[in-house]
């Protein structure tokens, strides 16, 4: 069964009324708080000037992140800035130094930063929104690829021949995680392939394990690996290895694969040998 979710087609949020709202008071904040740090810095003393100054962009700050927070794009997980901080900080700099610069505070040189910042806001936008789209078409393309192998994909029994990196600690679903290689038969012969596969801690792969291996015809090195589920119940298996009365049957198991050709005399082997070694 498949149960892969493909993303819905790419599109760059929109902003709605209250996004709209929220994006104009944040421009009205960061420019009045610019304006009134200005201000305060050129009609009190030094000292005092200062501090209400800092205080007015302290102000402004807090307006710039209530904007980014209000101005948010839907989507699957949970709202995405609809421009990035990038953009956000330019504009809010543009912002922030206009207002300055309209109250008298910096004078030709703080215009200038202003006009710089919103000359690279619009660039800086564009970008944005090209990579978001382009990250967003690569991950419904790879959904779209994963669907294709598990409908479409050619289906052929694979034998596994090695297990490594066994993680000592499983994951927040309980599964632990291995890397194994994997002997199949592709259109054009034999191949291994060599993948991460996670797996429950009752049914640790082995040397020897059949496994399901899908793949389009047009690219069988693109492989999807899939362990078939146990022969019996492995909960005798407390210490790591397989019950006594199973070893013989693996063994055994071993042996056809090397006489049919599945296995080369060192795969079978060093899988006979992690077998019996229990690794």
């Amino acid at each position: 069964m498949d149960d892969t979710v493909v993303p819905d087609e790419p599109r760059w949020p929109g902003l709605s009324g209250g996004r709209w709202f929220g994006a104009g008071c944040f421009a009205v904040l960061v420019a009045g708080g610019g304006f009134g740090a200005a201000r305060a810095h050129l009609s009190q003393p030094a000292a005092e000037g200062w501090v209400l100054a800092g205080m007015a962009l302290f102000g402004a700050f807090l307006a710039f992140v209530f904007g980014q927070l209000v101005a948010r794009g839907g989507g699957p997980d949970g709202g995405v800035p609809v421009f990035g901080a990038g953009t956000a900080v330019l504009v809010g700099t543009a912002l922030g130094a206009g207002g300055a610069a309209a109250g008298g505070w910096g004078g030709p040189p703080l215009a200038v930063v202003a006009l710089l910042a919103a000359a690279g806001a619009v660039p800086a936008a564009r970008n944005s929104r090209r990579w978001r789209l382009a990250d967003l078409a690569a991950q419904r393309a790879a959904a779209l690829l994963e669907r294709r192998i598990r409908t479409e994909g050619e289906v052929v029994r694979g034998t596994v021949v090695r297990v490594d990196r066994i993680s000592a600690e499983p994951n927040h679903e309980g599964r632990y995680w291995a890397t194994l290689t994997v002997r199949y038969g592709a259109p054009d012969g034999e191949r291994s392939v060599e993948r991460p596969l996670s797996f429950p801690a009752h049914s640790r792969p082995r040397p020897g394990d059949p496994a399901t291996v899908r793949f389009l015809p047009a690219d069988p090195a693109d492989v999807r690996l899939e362990l078939d589920d146990p022969d019996g119940d492995r909960e005798g298996d407390a210490d790591g290895g397989r019950g006594g009365g199973d070893l013989p049957g693996q063994v055994e198991r071993l042996h056809r694969l090397h006489r049919a050709g599945a296995l080369t005399a060192e795969e079978f082997a060093l899988a006979k040998q992690r077998l019996l070694q229990g690794s």
